[in-house]
């Protein structure tokens, strides 16, 4: 407890005491006086029973006096004075004893014999009168009188004894009251004393405290004066009640100013990095004033021709009644930090704008590399079904391997780089993880049975038939390990085991274990085994080749599906490599519609309608065949607005959507599908940008997936069965091997055209005259643009001419056409762009006569046939 409340409370008991002795001594006396009233109560009894008995003695003498007197007169008023004196005696004493009902009693005695006296005596009084009386007959009387005196004398002792105990209790009671007033003065006197010195010790300890707090608030000063920001307290009339010197020092004069408001007009606040004024609300020290703690780090301060970034606070301050007091207020001077967090922006600016490069770059070197390479092995395996001698064709096959190793390298190269950039998204489409293993062991029983090996799969049956991940991820990730199964084992088996660990309602988690007869790893290797360019020893880089990038790539596909890998291995025993992936099980409504086992209803059982916007005529030409080989119906629409206008009158299950196009361009047409139309129908992106930027801008705008350009007949396919239902009885798809079309001895390769037409001669041969016809046209056309200096029309003519060349596989044409396309959407000027688009049209009138030249052969040939 305080010093303070302890005083109080001794200050209110010793003013309570004499309180309660006044009340004491009140009741005191009141019992005193109610005692010494019994006192004189009792007197007064006595003093009447004596009275009586006196008058009794008077009647007894009157009585005798009368009958002696022969009848005197005097004697005889004398005792009717007496008589009637001891009858208003014995009244006033029966009041007076109305508390004791045994007093009472004797009373009603006293009374009968009175009574009696009285009646006796007045006998005595007519006998005398006929002279009769004598003093003999006096006798009864007298002994009425003796009974009478006796009954009077056990009253009065009775009163003897009250009139001894009211005494002694109305002594007791004045004892009493002295004592408690003795005592309670001493207390009280005794609690005053005690607060007297308590009130003392408490002056002597609040005087020090008081020089401690001085102390304190000096100390606290210094300290505030010492802190490197500026403190400002504001009391709740805008007096600027303290500054610190570095307030002092950031706002120079203006802190000598008494109010706050005159500091302010003093200063300028902008925002920064707007410039634009700050607004009064929004200002810290107006919200603290209003009682809410505030803070902002896009203030500028701005006097004495300099500016600085502010990040500053305020607080109010309450009294111990809620009520606003003070408003603290602070600020640092974050202008370093601000220019600081530019540089950082201007530095992530240049690190995007690096990674975009970076992902053009490997967009290019995915097509510029592969394309090549894929020509190369195309041609020897065309090679290879010709007649050759023997020594020729084991040089086919040693062109078909390096062929094939360098085509796994520089995936490897390309998938690493595009782990490290961030560009690898996962797909999550409902797939079939038994149909993936069987397609795995369809592809590598080859290289298998060439080494004698003994390929073996099981597969759980408790697997759940369709499951959403990213087949083409699991794909890669079990084609590595199982090549490399095959590739470091002599002889035995390679062995896979496929089972399901956990599965609830929603996901399951599949563990595959890929185990060999082959090598082994050495111990020492174990650890290192998943790093990069890491195998297991210099001995088998040598002599199975390979870069060491296989095993980093699957376990980073692995983590980035939240998966993990492991590895146990003996060397010249075998290896066994195990992961465990979780997928999500597909719902039944997509296992309805992808499940091989599940038969569609007869409603299912419809041939689709694909809506394809394209303004391209090649591009036209090409997905029309190849949605009608696929076995559904298609419509047309050149841009945009077309296809708004067909979607008005006509029923579509799907839409094939190009993104550039006059009039209209896909993303306008997609937003206004989805928000004016309100309209669900699956929209699929056909684009030449196989950019992660260029996917994102598709699904904002409301598309469900991208289909980069140019596509191959399978990933269309697969596109569509995943938004609709296949058609019952689809044209079949044409798989027999590329037919022995004579090509020119220029540059150009007709196989890329193939691959995309699904090797269809006959289409690749109409796509073929498109180009030709259309190109030169374009051609025109782009020299009219750069004639004009019309750098927008150079961007659309180039964007309608890309996707053509990549599909003819085109790869000079490709590669400069992207590096203008880039420069045009850089906004460069044409001084820039017109010397790249000249060396443009020079390469694709170069190419002219080699693309004329196999059409021409090609139709020559279809003529023969």
């Amino acid at each position: 407890m305080k010093s303070t409340k302890r005083i109080g409370w001794i200050l209110a008991v010793g003013l309570l005491i004499p309180i309660l002795i006044g009340i004491n001594a009140q009741r005191t006396t009141q019992r005193i006086v109610e005692q010494n009233t019994w006192l004189i109560h009792t007197h007064l009894v006595l003093q009447k029973t004596q009275q009586i008995q006196s008058h009794l003695t008077n009647l007894d003498n009157d009585l005798r006096g009368y009958l002696l007197s022969q009848n005197n007169p005097f004697f005889k008023a004398d005792y009717d004075r007496n008589a009637q004196k001891m009858v208003e005696r014995l009244r006033e004493i029966k009041k007076l004893t109305t508390d004791s009902p045994h007093q009472q009693k004797r009373l009603q005695v006293v009374d009968q014999l009175l009574r009696q006296k009285l009646t006796h005596g007045k006998l005595l009084f007519t006998l005398s009168t006929n002279g009769l009386a004598r003093l003999d007959s006096v006798e009864g009387f007298m002994l009425i009188s003796d009974r009478l005196s006796y009954q009077l004398k056990q009253i009065e002792a009775v009163e003897n004894e009250l009139l001894i105990v009211r005494a002694a209790a109305s002594e007791q009671s004045a004892s009493y009251a002295t004592r408690s007033s003795l005592v309670g003065a001493v207390a009280a006197l005794a609690m005053i004393l005690w607060a007297i010195y308590l009130l003392f010790r408490t002056l002597k300890n609040t005087t020090k405290l008081n020089q401690q707090l001085a102390q304190s608030e000096q100390q606290l000063k210094q300290f505030l004066e010492a802190v490197p920001v500026s403190i400002m307290v504001i009391s709740k009339d805008s007096t600027l009640y303290y500054a610190n010197q570095a307030a002092t020092a950031m706002f120079g004069a203006a802190t000598k100013l008494t109010s706050y408001e005159d500091i302010l007009k003093q200063i300028q606040l902008y925002k920064f990095p707007e410039g634009t004024p700050y607004p009064a609300e929004q200002r810290p020290a107006y919200l603290a004033m209003q009682g809410k703690t505030a803070w902002v780090d896009d203030l500028e301060l701005r006097f004495d021709g300099k500016a600085i970034q502010l990040l500053s606070c305020a607080s109010p301050v309450f009294d111990t009644e809620g009520k606003l007091q003070y408003v603290v207020s602070t600020s640092m001077d974050i202008s370093e930090r601000a220019q600081a967090q530019r540089k950082l922006e201007e530095a992530k600016e240049l690190a995007e704008q690096a990674a975009r490069l970076k992902e053009n770059f490997l967009a290019n070197m995915s097509h510029e590399i592969r394309t090549p390479l894929n020509s190369i092995i195309g041609f020897s395996n065309l090679l290879e079904v010709t007649t050759l001698t023997h020594e020729q064709a084991e040089y086919v096959k040693l062109v078909q391997t390096a062929g094939k190793n360098l085509l796994t390298i520089v995936n490897d190269i390309l998938d690493i780089s595009k782990i490290e950039a961030g560009m690898i998204q996962m797909e999550s489409i409902p797939f079939s993880i038994r149909s993936l293993i069987v397609s795995l062991q369809t592809m590598l029983q080859p290289s298998a049975t060439d080494k004698n090996l003994e390929l073996v799969f099981f597969i759980d049956p408790t697997l759940p038939p369709l499951v959403l991940g990213d087949p083409t991820r699991l794909t890669q990730i079990l084609l590595n390990l199982l090549s490399n199964a095959i590739k470091f084992t002599k002889n035995g088996s390679v062995t896979v085991y496929i089972s399901r660990q956990e599965e609830t309602h929603e996901s399951v988690r599949v563990q595959f274990r890929v185990k060999d007869t082959g090598i082994g790893i050495e111990a020492t290797m174990l650890p290192h085994i998943f790093e990069r360019f890491r195998q297991a020893s210099d001995f088998t880089t040598r002599f199975y080749g390979g870069t060491g990038l296989g095993l980093n790539i699957v376990k980073s596909l692995i983590e980035m599906q939240g998966g993990w890998i492991t590895v146990e291995s003996q060397p010249g025993i075998g290896s066994e490599f195990t992961l465990e992936l979780t997928y999500p099980v597909a719902p039944e409504s997509v296992r309805q519609t992808m499940d091989p086992s599940w038969s569609p209803s007869e409603s299912a059982k419809k041939s689709l309608t694909i809506l394809a916007v394209e303004d391209n005529p090649m591009n036209q030409k090409l997905v029309l065949q190849v949605i009608k080989r696929l076995g559904y119906t298609a419509k047309l629409a050149e841009n945009g607005q077309q296809a708004l206008d067909l979607l008005q009158d006509n029923h579509f299950d799907l839409i094939l959507m190009d993104i550039q196009m006059p009039i209209m361009d896909g993303y306008q047409t997609t937003r206004h599908i989805r928000n004016t139309l309100q309209s669900t129908i699956p929209i699929i992106a056909m684009t030449a940008h196989a950019l992660a930027s260029e996917r994102e801008q598709c699904l904002q705008a409301g598309m469900n997936d991208f289909l980069p350009k140019p596509f191959q007949m399978d990933d269309l396919d697969r596109m569509i069965k995943h938004y609709g239902f296949s058609n019952e009885h689809p044209a079949p798809v044409i798989e027999s091997p590329q037919p022995a079309i004579a090509e020119s001895s220029g540059v150009f390769s007709l196989e890329p055209l193939l691959n995309s037409v699904g090797n269809d001669p006959e289409l690749a041969m109409e796509l073929l005259e498109i180009y030709l016809d259309k190109t030169p046209q374009e051609i025109k056309l782009l020299k009219q643009a750069v004639a004009d200096k019309d750098v927008p029309s150079i961007g659309r003519t180039l964007h309608t001419q890309k996707a053509p060349a990549m599909m003819m596989g085109l790869q000079r044409v490709t590669e400069k056409n992207l590096t203008i396309e880039a420069l045009v959407k850089g906004d460069k000027s044409i001084d820039e762009v017109a010397p790249l688009v000249e060396e443009y049209i020079t390469i694709v009138e170069a190419e002219l006569p080699a693309i004329r030249e196999t059409w021409q052969k090609g139709l020559d040939q279809q003529q023969n046939d």
